[in-house]
């Protein structure tokens, strides 16, 4: 392929995630689960004109995402995940790069220019006080970060031995996928998930892990011996990231511990310089490297202690207050 068709296939690469959105907004996905329809049905499921159906449906079978059989479409591998109550399913995470990550992503250029996120230039507020003005998509962006935590998260009682606190406390921890994982390991540790009560209220933890209404900016339940903040720094800049520090320094106990969770850049062969740009745009903030968040911590008075993998992406940061 030259140069030329490369660049003008490139340009409309977007098309495809945006077919598989919008079907995902409409649930036409759900729809058949039950079973292949056609689009006559799937139109009248979904009280759009046949027309604009069969455009959709024909668009999702031109990229694998439905198989159609004579006249009837069906699900296929890739679009049973997008449906709501597949066990795995990536409905959530698919709508999270839609909408408003889509409108920042459109506004990079200022973002680039100003150095505020695109939510900071437009509302003059941060993405997460955006979200929390709207809970539908608070419910639907931690719906995605579980789904993707859920795979993150899977190993980390076979990397830490938390049997050695007496309670670990999830902070900022969503609906608790890392902190769940813990439970199911070590049954007999007190384990506690702290967040917003918007995103408390709506957690379906069913496993005996202790539910606690906080924010992280302000004072911190003390609790626990124990804290792990996962994949909460990357989302601040150093000012906001420090002041959450001060506040964990203050709710651990003397010689308790803190498990930081990223993705260090020098720690991984990934590039993440994609995943900034998008951690810029919507948040004011980038990825950063072990020594990064290492000086972070020392800021607030954290002994580093040492490092371990988690797995490809994400590396496990141990300090000691």
């Amino acid at each position: 392929m030259s140069n030329r068709d490369f660049l003008k296939s490139f340009f409309t690469e977007h098309w495809k995630y945006m077919t598989v959105s919008a079907a995902c907004k409409l649930n036409l996905f759900d729809v058949l689960v039950s079973g292949g329809k056609t689009s006559l049905e799937i139109s009248e499921c979904l009280s759009i004109k046949k027309q604009n159906g069969e455009l959709l449906l024909n668009g999702l079978v031109s990229i694998d995402f439905l198989d159609k059989v004579k006249s009837k479409y069906e699900l296929n591998n890739l679009s049973k995940l997008l449906t709501d109550n597949h066990p795995e399913t990536l409905k959530y995470t698919c709508l999270n790069w839609s909408g408003e990550h889509l409108d920042a992503w459109s506004d990079l250029e200022e973002s680039i220019k100003t150095g505020n996120s695109f939510f900071e230039n437009k509302y003059k507020i941060s993405y997460f006080d955006f979200l929390n003005e709207n809970e539908e998509k608070l419910d639907h962006y931690h719906k995605a970060m579980f789904a993707y935590a859920k795979d993150d998260y899977k190993d980390i009682a076979d990397v830490i031995d938390f049997s050695i606190h007496k309670s670990v406390m999830d902070v900022g921890g969503g609906y608790g996928a890392a902190i769940s994982n813990v439970k199911e390991r070590f049954s007999e540790l007190d384990c506690y998930l702290l967040d917003l009560e918007l995103v408390i209220d709506r957690s379906n933890l069913l496993n005996d892990v202790k539910l606690l209404k906080g924010d992280f900016f302000k004072e911190i339940p003390k609790v626990s011996d124990a804290i792990i903040l996962s994949r909460i720094l990357h989302d601040w800049n150093e000012e906001k990231s420090t002041q959450i520090l001060n506040n964990l320094y203050q709710a651990l106990p003397e010689h308790g511990t803190l498990y930081i969770i990223e993705n260090c850049s020098d720690k991984i062969d990934v590039d993440l310089s994609l995943l900034s740009l998008n951690m810029l745009v919507m948040c004011d903030s980038f990825e950063r490297s072990s020594y990064e968040y290492i000086a972070l911590a020392n800021e607030s008075q954290f002994k580093f202690i040492e490092a371990k993998k988690l797995n490809e992406l994400q590396t496990i940061l141990i300090f000691k207050k």
